[in-house]
């Protein structure tokens, strides 16, 4: 009989071998620092053209973003957010960043009261620049329902966090989590006479606050 945890962690190699020979943008992660013309440098940047590619891969997918400095600024930041769409009911997850910008979340909901709720605010642990999509991980946060549920989702991500490809991000999830969500923008679906529609499925708004590091 195979472990749980063997077999979790004999899967995720499994994919991470069989992406690796197909991620063209894997060389960027390598590739020498300059300055990017859209985003300028900080010091949580180890690949400045990871963030302009991710940014324009969240606008193709239909995702919003906002780039903040410091958790000051994305707190202001959040709270606009969440006032300009009129969310009264903000759930949370339980993720200590996302305690100190909005410690008044509802946390601890039942799924049917995430329902009544307008907004969802977690983190997210990885970007993938190549297709603008984040990846949440249930070993390093809980209450991923949060992202999933509720009309809006807001999910705070660290530049430094942003991978080149989906093998690169896999190479650095927690084999300890027992699920792994990945979000490409608003949820879809064209099930309904092969009409697009959008947030029939999860959120209809999704925005990521890029954080970047305040220079010291």
């Amino acid at each position: 009989m195979i472990r749980t945890d063997d077999a979790r962690g004999q899967i995720l190699r499994s994919i991470r071998e069989s992406l690796a020979a197909s991620v063209p943008l894997d060389a960027i992660a390598h590739a020498p620092r300059r300055h990017s013309p859209h985003v300028p440098p900080g010091p949580s940047l180890q690949a400045p053209d990871l963030v302009p590619r991710f940014t324009e891969q969240l606008s193709a997918v239909g995702a919003q973003w906002t780039l903040v400095r410091g958790e000051v600024e994305a707190a202001r930041v959040l709270r606009r957010l969440l006032s300009d769409a009129g969310a009264r009911r903000v759930a949370g997850s339980d993720a200590p960043l996302v305690a100190r910008l909005l410690p008044e979340r509802l946390t601890r909901l039942t799924r049917d009261e995430l329902f009544t709720c307008d907004a969802g605010v977690t983190t997210a642990q990885w970007g993938i620049a190549e297709t603008g999509t984040l990846v949440l991980e249930s070993a390093r946060e809980r209450s991923r329902l949060a992202s999933l549920v509720p009309p809006m989702h807001v999910a705070l991500l660290s530049t430094s966090r942003i991978c080149a490809s989906l093998a690169d991000a896999l190479a650095r999830v927690d084999v300890a989590s027992h699920a792994i969500t990945l979000i490409t923008g608003p949820s879809r679906t064209s099930d309904i006479e092969l009409t697009l529609v959008v947030g029939v499925h999860g959120p209809q708004v999704v925005h990521i606050l890029l954080l970047e590091e305040e220079a010291q």
